[in-house]
């Protein structure tokens, strides 16, 4: 069973992780998480304070705790980036403090790390509109790249083809000859799939995005520093963990808006693509750098309407469109301690299956306390 512990300040409660109802459990590992996310009010996601709480976290539940396998991103320098104007002036200083945050996280606990930075960041280029579509287009989350349009007409698929900022147009039965995948992600797939080119985004009536002034710029390759071995693809940094976990104590780190342009130590370049397809700050790499298993294995694809499969029933309430834990992530298949610290709302927890995973409880910028997810 997972609980989930609110923590509000001064106030907590415990939920069954998978319905959202109050539950009076007790366990060792729940007053574990009790006290840490006391003791750690978190201080929002539009300050570089977030990186400091990611690892004071992190070292107190790893004194407490003491496991074998950590999980922790930082989350904060991307956060900043997207939703305030920046004109890259304090780029620098950030890495550099964001990554003295990892290091004394090391120096203290003697994790071995393995550290990846996810890719940087760009300029919004600009939006491309699909209010006047015949069909729906759907797309979610911040970074609105990946769209589905639904029941699109022939003039749907011109207009889109040559509209401005758009890099391609699939149809669901070309996408999946080209890329595989699960019957599940095409079970809930749009018709048709749309790519914007790096830089913009979709805007519309089912997309939903804050107002950006950065975004993901799309990668092949992305920057891993490891000393317990090397890996060619993302999907393949769960395998080298898990061996590494055999004979030492090991952290896996996220670090998002770093690439290979801005990351302060020697690296490895990972390839962070599926066919043409290059992976962004998000769910589908956060899980891929986890479970070894690629976008199109869970089923959840871009255009996912969230609103054709919720209702009061819908589980886990707390984890985003997911309504199942992954159950192939490095923490749910180590069968020594683990746990997690990070300062993305939702990924931390999906991506992490830890025993006990402590991630600040935002949506849309809304800080809500600090959320722990926390298996008995």
């Amino acid at each position: 069973m997972e609980v989930g512990l609110l923590d509000v300040v001064e106030w907590q409660t415990r939920v069954d992780f998978r319905t959202g109802q109050p539950v009076a459990v007790q366990h060792p590992r729940l007053d574990i998480a009790a006290q840490v996310c006391a003791a750690h009010p978190y201080p929002g996601d539009m300050t570089m304070d977030g990186a400091r709480w990611v690892t004071d976290t992190a070292l107190d539940l790893n004194a407490r705790y003491e496991p074998e396998f950590f999980f922790l991103d930082y989350a904060s320098m991307y956060l900043q980036s997207l939703f305030k104007r920046k004109d890259g002036s304090g780029d620098k200083a950030q890495v550099a403090a964001l990554f003295a945050e990892i290091q004394r996280f090391v120096d203290a606990t003697g994790f071995e790390p393995v550290i990846v930075g996810l890719g940087g960041l760009m300029p919004l280029r600009g939006r491309i509109e699909t209010i006047d579509l015949d069909g729906l287009a759907s797309a979610s989350g911040m970074n609105t790249r990946f769209a589905g349009m639904f029941a699109p007409s022939p003039r749907d698929l011109g207009v889109m083809t040559e509209r401005e900022g758009v890099e391609r147009v699939v149809s669901r039965e070309d996408f999946r000859a080209e890329f595989g995948g699960s019957d599940a992600f095409y079970a809930t797939s749009p018709d048709y799939f749309v790519l914007a080119q790096p830089g913009y985004l979709f805007r519309g009536v089912n997309v939903s995005c804050r107002t950006l002034f950065n975004v993901p710029e799309p990668s092949d390759e992305i920057p891993l520093y490891s000393a317990v071995g090397t890996c060619s693809t993302i999907i393949d940094v769960p395998a080298m963990i898990l061996q590494s976990l055999t004979s030492r104590r090991t952290a896996l780190i996220l670090v998002e808006a770093v690439g290979c342009e801005s990351f302060p130590l020697p690296y490895q370049r990972l390839s962070n693509h599926l066919h043409w397809y290059r992976y962004c700050m998000g769910p589908g790499q956060y899980l891929a750098l986890t479970s070894g298993k690629h976008f199109v294995d869970y089923p959840y694809p871009p255009g996912y309407r969230l609103e054709l499969f919720e209702n009061e029933d819908t589980p886990y309430p707390f984890s985003g469109v997911f309504q199942e834990m992954p159950n192939q992530t490095i923490g749910r298949r180590f069968g020594g301690r683990s746990a997690a610290v990070g300062n993305r709302s939702i990924l931390t927890h999906l991506a992490a299956g830890t025993d006990i995973a402590i991630e600040c409880f935002a949506r849309g910028l809304y800080s809500h306390g600090v959320l722990a997810m926390v298996r008995v």
